[in-house]
């Protein structure tokens, strides 16, 4: 009878242990699932306060866009006519789509110039000012970026060339010479329009790509284009989303495929000036020797990366 006992108590025990441990497991996936249903209702916009991060009013009511074609510009004779008779500089194009400028007398960058006056005063130097929109000012290779725009939306770092405008300066601050391409007009490509990610699905991309950092703000959000790819000299380009943050840094994502791109102004910069130099080098022997001043500048912007690169 005793062992009896003894066993009934040990059933039971095991009994109770087994309703404790089903109901701790029972609390524990509530809780669980109380966590993911939490998480799931808990938006962008409650993440970016809960961190800090300032956003700016985001009005853009873009829902669909198309991806654009486009080629190269090449002058026509009358546009060939107006660049190459220009006083006060010497100024060629070659293959008919590439300008190169040297100016006779230097233009002075006045100290602490905003953007605007910057701005104004290159678009009051070259040919096509309407074109081009002030980008940024590279301290290191002291070259002013000017971007093409494109239906009014700019068209960011085409690595490919065309859309671009490059103006270089001396060690005192000086225009001296720039480089010119233009993209032709548009066509919407392929099957139509697609929908956009939004404005706030591009800075939530950011943010969960750690890009976007705690008491950190959005200074800046627009709609432009970056080239998507190249065909038989023609190119594709994607709407994108510029998103600045703090003021400086430049992140890019595909409005369409949701991509991601960083500023790339430095490396952009190197492809370029090599480009200048070849295209320069193309020129007959009576030409190149005209511009040999510029050759000998943008050799040396190149020989202070090739150094920077070396200390690194």
């Amino acid at each position: 009878m005793q062992w009896g006992h003894i066993k009934t108590l040990f059933i039971l025990s095991f009994l109770i242990l087994n309703i404790y441990l089903v109901f701790q497991f029972v609390q524990k996936q509530q809780d669980a699932d109380l966590g993911i249903i939490f998480s799931q209702e808990t938006t962008i916009e409650d993440q970016l306060e809960a961190d800090n991060i300032k956003i700016p009013k985001l009005d853009m009511n873009v829902k669909e866009e198309t991806y654009i074609l486009t080629s190269e510009k090449v002058f026509d004779e009358k546009e060939l006519e107006k660049i190459q008779n220009k006083d006060d500089r010497q100024t060629v194009v070659i293959n008919g789509n590439f300008i190169v400028s040297q100016l006779e007398e230097p233009i002075p960058i006045p100290k602490n110039a905003s953007n605007q006056e910057i701005s104004d005063l290159v678009k009051g130097q070259i040919f096509f000012p309407d074109e081009f929109v002030y980008w940024d000012w590279h301290k290191e290779l002291n070259v002013l970026i000017f971007f093409q725009q494109i239906e009014g939306r700019t068209v960011y770092y085409n690595e490919h060339g065309p859309g671009l405008l490059l103006v270089y300066l001396n060690d005192k601050n000086e225009i001296t010479h720039y480089t010119e391409t233009l993209l032709n007009k548009t066509d919407a490509q392929g099957s139509g329009s697609k929908p956009l990610i939004q404005p706030m699905q591009a800075i939530e991309a950011l943010y969960n790509s750690n890009d976007l950092h705690p008491n950190e703000e959005v200074t800046k959000i627009k709609l432009g284009y970056y080239s998507r790819l190249i065909e038989e000299g023609e190119q594709v380009f994607a709407p994108t989303w510029n998103v600045t943050v703090n003021g400086e840094r430049n992140y890019f994502i595909n409005a369409i495929e949701g991509f991601i791109f960083s500023s790339i102004d430095k490396t952009f910069l190197d492809t370029m000036i090599e480009d200048n130099i070849f295209k320069i080098h193309s020129l007959n022997d009576e030409e190149e020797k005209e511009f040999e001043p510029f050759l000998d500048m943008l050799n040396k912007k190149q020989q202070f990366k090739n150094r920077s690169e070396i200390e690194k």
